[in-house]
């Protein structure tokens, strides 16, 4: 079996594949890329079970082609050629010899029969969505998603679906952030999916105007020029956010974004690095910011200006939280609703010009 293809093209392949590729793994064949020749393009594939992505990419294929082939090694040949050819001739006992005009690598690679199939899925319906607005969302509701595998659903992002609307919520149980918009869906259905899905289809989105998302019983995927992705649906009851999102908060802090954030990044560096602990005393019109972390024995204060024409109030938060909602809500100002220093405040967008709908939710640090 033989085969050439241009390395820089090979190259942005496997390196968007090494993504997908688990870093720690009982199945070795998970390590490798499936090289397969469909309909005179040449195929690359990887997965972790979850999520698998995969290419089709032009080349010049003499026979057809089905090898898996350890993705760490040909990277390393890969990554360090330029854009000449490659030219793969593939033996019967799986031994890969890659020529170049520089050189000749020597790779062993492993039969093909152990890796995944590809599972056939019947399609239930589809979503599409502006590259803009799924840009967008994505990029509002990323950094919420629980890092705890004990909590496999608050490890993707609910999509939710009507006639009238489609949502996005993300949570990790210390904030949430939610996104509607307008857009109708094939039946009303919550899904779960991975945020290592999203975050690969995150990266694509540049080079498209439109994405479909492609929904079946127990998978999505999205198809790109050349390129598509696809996932399992996390198998597991989303909590009812509605229930924590609050009704009642009456105090109205509205915020500079710019200068809030500027003040949050500076005032990190001298909170506790446990806590990232940020004290907030709000009160005519102004906020003074506390931080301090009594392991380095450094501390700081800022004071600046808000609207707020309520009674004195006191409120903590982890302050890289806060600072990462604002700086996703893309608007000037940003309205915080809050109700007591125990209970969750409310965050929204004030004045935006988009048709999504946003709002984060962030749990206080309890005050001694």
């Amino acid at each position: 079996m033989t085969f050439q293809i241009n390395n820089s093209v090979l190259n942005e392949a496997l390196k968007s594949l090494n993504r997908v590729v688990p870093t720690r793994t009982t199945l070795p064949i998970l390590s490798c890329v499936l090289f397969k020749s469909d309909g005179g393009k040449l195929t690359v594939r990887s997965t972790n079970l979850e999520v698998s992505m995969e290419f089709k990419l032009d080349a010049e294929i003499n026979e057809p082609i089905n090898i898996a082939i350890p993705i760490s090694k040909i990277l390393n040949v890969t990554s360090s050629l330029k854009r000449e050819d490659l030219n793969f001739e593939i033996r019967q006992d799986f031994k890969i010899k890659i020529t170049t005009k520089f050189g000749e690598y020597n790779i062993m690679g492993v039969s093909s029969e152990d890796f995944p199939n590809k599972t056939e899925k019947i399609k239930e319906g589809s979503l599409s969505f502006l590259t803009s607005d799924l840009e967008e969302i994505i990029d509002y509701t990323i950094n919420s998603c629980s890092t705890d595998d004990l909590k496999p659903a608050l490890q993707g992002i609910l999509l939710s679906f009507n006639e009238a609307k489609t949502t996005f919520v993300s949570t990790d149980g210390h904030r949430l952030s939610k996104v509607d918009i307008e857009k109708n869906g094939p039946a009303s259905k919550n899904l779960i999916l991975p945020v290592k899905f999203f975050k690969l289809v995150q990266s694509f989105l540049s080079e498209n105007d439109q994405i479909d998302f492609i929904l079946s019983e127990n998978h999505a995927e999205v198809f790109f020029k050349g390129i598509n992705i696809s996932t399992r649906l996390i198998q597991d009851s989303y909590p009812d956010y509605e229930k924590v999102i609050p009704q009642s908060n009456e105090k109205r802090v509205i915020i500079d974004n710019k200068k809030m954030i500027e003040s949050l990044k500076r005032m990190s560096s001298f909170s506790s690095k446990k806590t990232k602990q940020a004290t907030l005393f709000i009160n005519n019109n102004k906020i003074n910011i506390k931080t301090e972390d009594t392991e380095s024995s450094s501390s700081a204060n800022e004071e600046i200006v808000c609207e707020y024409e309520g009674e004195e109030t006191m409120i903590a938060f982890n302050c890289d939280y806060l600072r990462e909602i604002l700086e996703k809500t893309l608007t000037e100002k940003s309205t915080i609703l809050l109700k007591d220093n125990q209970s969750a405040a409310l965050i929204l967008p004030e004045n935006s010009t988009t048709p999504l709908k946003k709002i984060s939710l962030l749990m206080p640090i309890r005050l001694n």
